[in-house]
């Protein structure tokens, strides 16, 4: 049976033209509420966006040498990219069917890299923000995040496409593979505040998804990925209703079921209980685990208390507060 993805029809933007000589772009972060790992394998996933954290990607085109092939120098923070990233640039021309052309492009992120927060998908999405808009190429929200998720492919080999849409779209998102993505809608005067808090440490993407694996293929397989369905949808349905204490329960088993699937090392699991204690009604990893960010749901009677305990007992750690309300 052929792969449904590998029909995908892109538009065909070949007699575009360069217009503008330089040009920046920026895409925000994202935030998995529930869902990691079980969305590879078709479970729903909740997700929202980080709009005070940031990739910015400042393009300038340059002319390319006689006889030689289009030349792309990148500089992330000030250092030289990795050939990877220079062949991803490459693979957004080819996707927006533009001739390739050499350019020098700077980047600058406030989003802690390798956190979970999104930071390849970010790259992806900014890049072809500036390339299409440089060619006077209109993308709908959802062509930007599927060229983004090919992209993203030189990453993580098979990603969802979560990652890429909330990024794309800028709006929280209940998303699951081949299914139409739902904007969530938060009511006017509703809002959630949560708080992400860095561990400081890094793992593999690709490491943590070998290591979840037997939890959703194995012989439990199956109730594990309809049970992550269930606490995303509902997760989906607290957050349409301004139901905390429900999002707050998804949030929290979700968790444990991560835990549960052995992407949560003692160090993390340490960060999870300590934070709960200072007052957070939820918390858990967010992303792909190992390391990154944990995630918290600050009680709305109190977040402002809970928020400064928190910031003052993780010193050393970054603590980001972000806030989820009609506005976004």
């Amino acid at each position: 049976m052929k792969d449904r993805e590998s029909e995908t029809q892109y538009p065909d933007f070949r007699t575009s033209k360069l217009i503008v000589p330089s040009i920046e772009t920026t895409a925000c972060g994202k935030a998995i509420i529930v869902g990691e790992h079980a969305v590879v394998y078709g479970a729903h996933a909740v997700a929202i966006p980080l709009h005070q954290m940031r990739f910015r990607f400042h393009m300038t085109p340059k002319p390319s040498r006689n006889g030689h092939a289009p030349e792309v120098h990148l500089k992330l923070a000030g250092h030289e990219g990795s050939p990877r990233l220079q062949a991803v640039v490459i693979k957004a021309m080819q996707l927006l069917g533009i001739d390739a052309f050499s350019l020098d492009g700077e980047t600058h992120s406030s989003l802690p890299i390798g956190a979970g927060l999104g930071s390849s998908a970010t790259l992806c999405v900014a890049v072809l923000r500036a390339l299409s808009q440089s060619h006077a190429i209109t993308l709908s929200n959802t062509q930007l995040a599927t060229f983004a998720n090919e992209l993203e492919k030189s990453f993580h080999g098979n990603p969802s496409g979560l990652d890429t849409a909330v990024v794309a779209f800028e709006k929280p998102v209940l998303f699951a593979k081949k299914r139409e993505i739902k904007m969530i809608s938060i009511d006017a005067g509703q809002s959630f505040e949560f708080v992400l808090i860095d561990s400081n440490i890094r793992a593999s993407t690709m490491s943590m998804i070998r290591i979840a694996q037997p939890y959703f293929t194995g012989a439990n397989g199956d109730s594990h990925i309809d049970r992550f369905d269930q606490l995303s949808l509902a997760a989906y349905q607290s957050l349409q209703s301004g139901n905390t204490l429900g999002l707050a329960a998804s949030m929290n088993e979700a968790g444990h079921l991560l835990e549960d699937a052995g992407v949560v090392p003692a160090n993390l699991f340490d960060m999870i209980i300590q934070t709960r204690a200072l007052g957070a009604l939820a918390v858990k990893s967010t992303g792909a685990g190992g390391g990154g960010m944990i995630i918290g749901l600050l009680d709305p009677n109190h977040c402002d208390e809970h928020h400064k305990r928190i910031v003052d007992h993780f010193k050393g750690h970054g603590v980001y507060r972000v806030t989820l309300n009609s506005s976004l």
